[in-house]
């Protein structure tokens, strides 16, 4: 039951932004925002650090 529990809570956790930038992440939707840019917009060809980690 106790995994359960954590899992329950680890889905909560992920749904949140701020919770993937403490650890330096972009949130999902955040990259598939990135992704639609750079798919759809004049930007340069290869992706950067910056697009995919923030500072925590």
């Amino acid at each position: 039951m106790n995994t359960m529990r954590t899992a329950t809570e680890l889905r909560e956790l992920q749904r949140h932004p701020h919770e993937w930038h403490r650890r330096g992440l972009r949130h999902p939707d955040e990259i598939d925002a990135l992704v639609h840019h750079r798919t759809h917009g004049a930007v340069p060809p290869e992706p950067t650090y910056g697009d995919f980690f923030r500072a925590a």
